[in-house]
């Protein structure tokens, strides 16, 4: 069954209909490819290996797309300043995990790239860039919600979440809504996922 990131699933959610087919529907054929895996990688040598900027974006220069190339090197540059802005304390490895829609039709994995000690605070981080989409406040509360229902838990209880735009080069800490009325906001977007790929299984069955 389909598997998306937290990042690509937060995207999605703030579509109408007709996008949430065209960008579900991406999600029908094998394959897939993780555009920012290298972001992933280098942010994780930035922080939790504590290498250097310089070092960690050679790996990036040497991505043959060049797209690819200029927003992973963008995303990092923006890492990069947000760090010397705003250095915390400390950083730590941090779990993954998933969340299942009821039919099982749709996994969204969690897997945020660092932790850190930022004001006083341990804070699980997701990071996000997009050149063209902003996050919405009620995306960036799902989006820290889910984070803390299943990652901020047993040795990580005392952790905050937050998802870190490399764009603004701001740290997203929107956790306003209450757990109950959040749990229903994600419970709706995985039955609309969960309806059309149902409607798209039982097609292929019946073709």
């Amino acid at each position: 069954m389909p598997t998306t990131s937290l990042m690509s699933f937060l995207k999605i959610l703030s579509k109408g209909s007709p996008q949430k087919v065209q960008e579900y529907g991406k999600y029908l054929k094998p394959g897939g490819y993780q555009f920012y895996w290298m972001l992933k990688d280098a942010a994780q040598a930035m922080t939790l290996a504590g290498k250097s900027y310089d070092e960690c974006k050679k790996s990036i220069e040497a991505i043959n797309r060049d797209v690819e190339r200029e927003c992973n090197l963008a995303a990092l540059k923006g890492l990069n300043a947000w760090m010397k802005k705003h250095p915390p304390e400390g950083y730590f490895a941090v779990p993954s995990g998933s969340c299942v829609s009821p039919s099982g039709y749709l996994t969204v994995k969690l897997e945020p790239e660092f932790g850190m000690i930022h004001s006083g605070h341990k804070r699980i981080v997701q990071l996000w860039y997009s050149k063209n989409v902003a996050l919405s406040k009620s995306s960036v509360m799902l989006g820290n919600h889910l984070i803390k229902k299943h990652l901020c838990v047993g040795d990580y209880a005392d952790c905050k979440a937050g998802i870190l735009d490399l764009r603004k080069k701001e740290l997203l800490l929107v956790d306003s809504g209450t757990p109950q009325v959040l749990d229903m906001m994600v419970a709706s977007e995985f039955a609309w996922a969960d309806s059309f790929f149902k409607a798209q299984d039982d097609a292929t069955k019946a073709a």
